[in-house]
């Protein structure tokens, strides 16, 4: 089928969306920006759970975000009517992504193994906490459960205190879906090739671990005596390099092991170079405390951190303020790099959000449309899809095994 270059690079692509919560909803979504069509299935009675995480009287912000552009599906996946209806589906589709507890679509025989025999070209990630095998394949995970059994926790915070977790936008969560479109995009690849669909077991600690390796492998090197340990908001192995306090913010500075000189100078503090604390890279960091303060007093010498800022980054030296949300939404880079869409939510009206971070030169990526409510494709779907009358999609909305949410109906 060809592409054109106003549509996305998935134009044409069929993908069932089993998930819910964050992690697989994330690997759909990256599908979504990028053209497909993606069909939300979301299990009666209640649909995604992350719909009911929400601001007090408010819509759930991150459903929103996770699933815009989607179109919803609801049925009763439990009954063998919803069984069908999903084994029926399958046959028309690319992609399946699912992020269930590990055995438990196959009770309702909608596993792998099950659906593949019904299209051989169809590609399944499963997104789980700690992976289809391993004596911990049927234990319950979630962003902060993966943070901790990744080892990327224990090296969040500060030395002398507990691990501190990094949530707000479960990031690993986040990095999960990612890992999961990319496999997903690597079998696409494969497929196109051979012709031939695979399953993709895909765990959240494993996507953690990934980013882990640097650690792992020095481990691997030094033995037993090389323990990493938090070390709060700076680098270690690097001085300066980390997080600052300007006297209206923070901010973030990485200097580079030949540019220090320049900074000393830069600081108006050229002495530092030869300061015998300061005159090496394992000195410094010997005495980074030191340094820090020494860096903290001049940056809160200006009245604001935008000045020292821009002589630190007309140095080319790495430098960025901390930026709030809004800070971000109002960055001029991000709204000159058109970094961001709005969508129009029934009972939230405008809102915002970012778009697929991908610049291609032929391609288009876009936020695709606003979030579903529940069900509300189900007409639309079981008739173009399945070429279901309207009278056998009345029938299965009676029996209970179709659903739609009440202000949709």
């Amino acid at each position: 089928m060809a592409v054109t270059a106003n549509e996305g690079i998935f134009s044409g692509l069929r993908v069932l969306d089993l998930t819910q919560y964050i992690a697989g909803p994330m690997a759909g979504k990256r599908l979504a920006d990028l053209g497909a069509e993606v069909i939300k299935i979301e299990v009666a009675p209640h649909g995604d759970m992350m719909r009911y995480y929400g601001p007090p009287a408010g819509q759930s912000t991150v459903f929103i975000s996770e699933n815009r552009g989607k179109k919803s599906l609801c049925f009763d996946l439990k009954r063998p009517q919803g069984a069908e209806l999903m084994q029926a589906l399958v046959r028309h589709a690319d992609v399946l992504i699912e992020n269930w507890t590990p055995g438990v679509l196959g009770k309702y025989g909608v596993s792998y193994e099950q659906l593949a025999p019904l299209n051989p070209r169809l590609i399944m990630c499963s997104l789980s906490g700690f992976g289809q095998t391993g004596p911990n394949a049927n234990l319950p995970g979630n962003d902060l459960i993966a943070f901790a059994a990744s080892g990327i926790l224990n090296m969040v915070g500060y030395p002398d205190d507990s691990p501190l977790y990094p949530g707000g936008g479960s990031l690993a969560d986040s990095i999960g879906g990612v890992h999961g479109f990319s496999a997903v995009c690597a079998a696409l690849y494969y497929r196109e090739r051979t012709g031939k669909g695979q399953y993709i077991d895909l765990a959240l600690t494993d996507s953690l671990m990934h980013l882990t390796s640097a650690w792992i492998t020095t481990r691997s090197f030094l033995g037993s005596e090389y323990k990493p340990m938090r070390s709060g908001a700076h680098l270690p192995g690097l001085t300066p390099c980390g997080i600052f306090k300007a006297r209206d913010g923070y901010v973030a500075i990485t200097v580079l092991l030949q540019q220090f000189d320049t900074f000393a100078q830069l600081m108006g503090k050229p002495e530092l170079s030869t300061d015998p604390r300061f005159d090496s890279a394992a000195h410094r960091n010997e005495n980074r405390g030191a340094l820090i303060r020494i860096v903290e007093e001049w940056l809160q010498s200006f009245p604001t951190r935008d000045e020292p800022i821009a002589l630190i980054q007309a140095a080319h030296i790495l430098c960025t303020p901390v930026l709030d949300t809004a800070g971000v939404m109002d960055d001029a880079h991000n709204r000159l790099r058109n970094s961001f869409d709005e969508i129009e939510q029934p009972g939230a009206g405008k809102l915002t959000l970012p778009k697929a971070p991908f610049h291609f030169s032929d391609s288009a990526v876009a936020v695709p449309g606003r979030a579903p409510l529940m069900g509300e494709h189900n007409e639309e779907i079981l008739s173009k899809v399945l070429h279901y009358s309207p009278e056998r999609i009345e029938q299965l909305t009676k029996q209970g095994v179709l659903l739609k949410h009440p202000s949709d109906r």
